[in-house]
């Protein structure tokens, strides 16, 4: 039976669209969490909240072609305070900031809790985010999830470091930031299951026999921001003499160039390195591929902190292959060494600040910066040789090993497993936010919400001569007898373009004529005008007095002799 929703997603279709041919690792993995929560959530509704009507009808769009057999609603920007009645937003990054000012200017810090996700957090926008949180009004009750144990101590360090400095800069005894939880990405494990049909009709299209063993690379075919290929093409290269006698090693690289000048790195270095080594490219294939199910062995070789977590091998490991990857980042906990495949030694160089300070300063784009980081990371070429020949040469080791990582795969990241943990998480949450605990730096009676975006008549206090008080007296302009004729005035002027800049803030004629009608008795205060409308519609009116000042329509008494 369905139950109630408890987290709506911020929904925009880049951030969750995985059907691309060149799709980030952002948007699989926001399509991931899409998926399941239409497939495992359980929930009686999905709901989103949305920039526009475009991104509603995606999002219902999305969800109808996922299968949901409960209803899309979507909530739009404005309704942002309606969440409360859900508990809790998912964002698709780690950009909680923005949301817990809003939150705090709607509801108060304990109106629901906002739950983030790490991507890459090397970008110069991703570490401000980042860093953004420990100034921001995040409470005990909101959570940025890390995708992996080695994101969740980077996120750790950098706000070590910006801790330290707000105390010593601010004097600040307490810098906290959200909940840093880790839960990995997930997959469709039952999309990914091995398919024979599909791994004979590959393996005829690519040409590779039926006792020949595959190794499948796949993901952005890039040097600098996702994996160099030198140790991939020496390890290779070098245990294919391990191949049992008629067969013949083959690497399938799959995947996308991001331009002419990786195309021929790619092309070039293997032919410097693997020149015996057979290749087969599959250029840009369609979402969904089955091409896994053409390969015997799973690699990826990632040395890029640009690299978080790496869904590819998971999902390789799904479609029950053994992998060969960099014992780097999120792979550290995805791949059982010795167990699911093997994880192959990384090595970084000492000091670096060179490259953030030039990137710091816009002398080097983020793709330079990048890439000077992965040139001082090693990957173990020997291990890596090691590995593939121990897979190429031993079809039960493949074998044991692939059963292995299929049942892993099921365990711990499909769909359903990676939804429980994020039910447990929502509910300790809303543990903690009805629990009465403390907001942190709760806002005081009369406090602006958001100090960096306050009332502008108080930030801009001391530009006017005078501020409209409720003790300020009014009164009809000269030359205005009478209530009508004053209301005519007002109507002539608002129907001149640009006479009422924004009428959308303006209360209706009926109100305005209300108010004209008392002042033609003589001068009267502001706060007597508006006295009896309602709390929000008398605030609403009182500024519109100004308005009436400013079109003379009315005067302060005091200036109309």
């Amino acid at each position: 039976m369905p139950i109630p929703a408890a987290a709506a997603l911020l929904y925009a279709p880049d951030g969750y669209d995985d059907g691309r041919p060149q799709v980030m690792g952002r948007q699989a993995a926001g399509a991931g969490l899409l998926g399941g929560l239409v497939r495992h959530a359980g929930f009686d509704r999905l709901v989103a909240l949305t920039r526009g009507a475009a991104d509603a009808a995606a999002f219902r769009a999305q969800v109808a072609a996922l299968g949901a057999a409960v209803p899309a609603e979507t909530l739009a920007e404005a309704d942002f305070a309606q969440l409360a009645r859900i508990g809790c937003l998912m964002l698709p990054g780690p950009e909680l900031s923005e949301y817990a000012w809003r939150r705090r200017r709607l509801m108060g810090g304990a109106g629901l809790s906002l739950v983030g996700i790490t991507h890459t957090i090397a970008s110069e926008a991703a570490m401000d985010s980042l860093a953004e949180l420990l100034l921001a009004p995040v409470q005990p009750w909101d959570a940025l999830v890390c995708t992996s144990t080695a994101v969740r101590g980077a996120v750790q360090r950098l706000w070590q470091g910006e801790g330290a400095y707000l105390a010593r800069r601010l004097g600040a005894t307490r810098v906290e930031g959200p909940a840093l939880p880790v839960i990995p990405l997930g997959v469709d494990t039952a999309a990914l299951a091995p398919d024979p049909a599909a791994r004979a009709e590959w393996r005829r299209r690519l040409g590779i026999a039926p006792q020949d063993i595959a190794v499948l690379h796949h993901g952005r075919l890039s040097f600098h921001a996702k994996a160099h290929p030198l140790p991939m093409f020496l390890g290779l290269a070098r245990a294919a003499a391990a191949a049992p006698a008629g067969a013949k090693v083959v690497l399938i690289l799959s995947g996308w160039f991001a331009d002419a000048t990786q195309r021929r790195a790619f092309s070039e270095l293997a032919r410097a390195l693997a020149p015996e080594l057979p290749i087969r490219l599959v250029e840009r294939p369609e979402p969904g591929t089955t091409l896994r199910a053409a390969a015997d062995i799973f690699t990826l070789l990632s040395d890029n902190i640009q690299e978080s977590f790496g869904l590819a091998p998971v999902e390789a490991m799904a479609a029950g292959l053994p992998v060969v990857a960099s014992d780097w980042d999120g792979l550290r906990d995805t791949v059982e060494h010795g167990v699911t495949g093997f994880r192959i030694p990384t090595l970084m160089a000492g000091a670096m600040p060179d490259l953030a300070q030039r990137h710091a300063q816009g002398d080097e784009p983020y793709d330079h910066y990048i890439a000077g980081v992965a040139q001082f990371t090693a990957v173990d070429v020997g291990a890596a040789e090691a590995a593939f020949a121990a897979l190429i040469g031993d079809a039960a080791l493949r074998a044991r090993m692939g059963t292995a990582a299929r049942a892993r795969a099921i365990a711990t990241y499909d769909g359903a497993a990676v939804m429980r943990q994020y039910a447990q998480l929502w509910a300790e949450l809303a543990k903690l936010r009805q629990s009465g605990r403390g907001e942190r730096a709760a806002r005081l009676r009369g406090e602006e919400p958001v100090p960096r975006r306050p009332d502008p008549a108080m930030l801009f206090a001391d530009y006017p001569s005078r501020r409209l008080t409720p003790e300020t007296r009014l009164c009809l302009a000269p030359g205005l007898p009478d209530a009508a004729a004053a209301l005519a005035r007002l109507l002539a002027i608002a129907a001149i373009p640009g006479g009422a800049a924004r009428r959308d803030l303006l209360p209706g004629a009926e109100t305005f004529q209300a108010v004209l009608a008392q002042l033609e008795a003589g001068p009267a205060s502001a706060g007597a005008l508006v006295a009896d409308q309602p709390p929000g519609y008398a605030a609403r009116l009182f500024r519109a007095l100004a308005w009436l000042v400013k079109i003379d329509v009315l005067r302060v008494a005091e200036e109309s002799a």
